[in-house]
């Protein structure tokens, strides 16, 4: 019987992927139990690598290889697996529940991996040829049947994550995760009946795990189903143009998330994300007008077709935005994205626009609106803005190949 090891190479925060554990699962459910461990270790037959992020690239070539076998998969696998060949001996491309079940037994019975040729999303390494094409992902379906995930047990922190929906339905051209799977929902009684497999006694705590709310149907009964079992649930990302349609039933002390994306609507609507200024508008006035007052939006900047005109056109809009009626003073945390062209999507080979002239643009708009200038009004926070180096740095990544070498990029992190 082979003896198993699952590996998050990621920084220590970030550890408790829902996709790790899935796997994991399964992978016990074909009879192998995996041991979670935190850097490679010898004694095992396989290690099993799960990559979180383009940049977990260079802590899996950091890891010394103490395995007989090193299994590497993980969501970016479906986006671009290539920097991840040379320090792997399998790869999984996709999806990997139906596939660990088959690839574990067949490893074990041969000693070998040259038997996993014909499972779909499979890229054996050691044979692999620079610039070959990468196979068709693997695709659970129907979805399986997880149970609820308890991340981070015994911590204040503790919370149970239930997959809702994967993919997503809307295929916007800047983002992979429409372009890398195709988008296919739970049923809404399966998805009951695993929130009331969730321990209560363990934490209250549930996080719907989902693209957005307007992914999933009838979000808003399973929300209500969390809320009268007394579950603690969180709310996702909300689309405007969903949101607008059918106005959430949503506690007044949550954090209201949205994607905008783009700073005009002529450039919203060129990457396929359909939301005008007078949507976004209405979109905070409707809420604002219920009395919810945290905010988080996440905004993309950089496209190649981006000026410091369309920066101005944002600033004059976000001007209305601020002019809406308050009764008491608002939040609003600001994530900003320079545009990365990811491999699978209609914009890959377009070139970033992220220049030092936004940069400082962001950052001053930022030093003006931090405070009102009168009470009630909004406070703005910046939550986050890449520079130059880390947003060039993850464009190189993100689009790397099998050349790709550590030494290039050196680890965040190594463990």
């Amino acid at each position: 019987m082979l003896k198993t090891c699952m590996i998050e190479a990621c920084q220590d925060q970030d550890r408790g992927s829902i996709g790790a554990f899935y796997v994991a699962h399964h992978a016990e459910l074909a009879g192998y139990k995996p041991d979670f461990l935190r850097s490679t270790k010898a004694g095992y037959d396989v290690e099993m690598i799960s990559v979180h992020h383009c940049n977990d690239f260079a802590r899996l070539a950091a890891m010394p290889k103490k395995a007989k076998w090193r299994i590497v998969g993980g969501h970016p696998m479906q986006n671009n697996p290539r920097p991840a060949i040379p320090y792997a001996d399998v790869i999984c491309v996709g999806e990997a529940e139906s596939w660990i079940k088959e690839v574990l037994p067949r490893i074990d019975a041969d000693d070998d991996i040259e038997g996993l040729r014909d499972i779909p999303g499979t890229i054996i390494c050691r044979d692999w040829k620079v610039g070959s094409p990468i196979p068709k992902a693997n695709i659970e379906n129907p979805l399986p049947d997880n149970p609820p995930y308890l991340n981070r047990p015994g911590t204040r922190s503790a919370a149970w994550y239930i997959e809702f929906a994967r993919g997503c339905p809307y295929a916007c051209h800047y983002c992979e995760l429409g372009h890398s799977t195709p988008y296919r929902p739970y049923d809404i009684d399966h998805l009951k009946a695993v929130i009331d497999k969730a321990d209560t006694t363990k934490t209250r705590k549930i996080n719907p795990y989902a693209p957005d709310e307007a992914s999933v149907p009838r979000y808003q009964d399973l929300y209500d189903y969390l809320n009268i079992k007394g579950y603690n649930a969180g709310f996702a990302s909300m689309r405007v143009d969903s949101v607008l349609k059918n106005l959430p039933n949503v506690k007044m002390n949550q954090l209201i998330r949205v994607g905008i994306d783009g700073l005009t609507e002529e450039t919203r609507f060129r990457v396929k994300k359909k939301i005008t200024d007078q949507m976004i508008y209405d979109y905070f006035k409707t809420f604002v007008d219920r009395g919810h007052v945290q905010f988080k939006m996440f905004m993309i900047v950089g496209y190649p077709w981006d000026t410091m005109e369309d920066f101005e056109k944002w600033e004059w809009f976000m001007e209305r935005v601020f002019s809406i009626p308050l009764k008491k003073n608002v939040s609003l945390r600001i994530k900003w994205t320079p545009f990365i062209p990811q491999p699978c999507t209609p914009l890959a080979k377009e070139v970033p626009n992220y220049t030092w002239d936004m940069y400082l643009a962001i950052e001053k708009w930022h030093s003006m609106y931090r405070r009102p200038r009168i009470e009630p009004g909004w406070f703005v926070e910046n939550d986050g803005l890449m520079g130059h180096k880390a947003h060039k740095r993850q464009c190189g990544i993100t689009a790397g190949d099998e050349r790709f070498f550590v030494s290039e990029y050196e680890p965040l992190h190594v463990m």
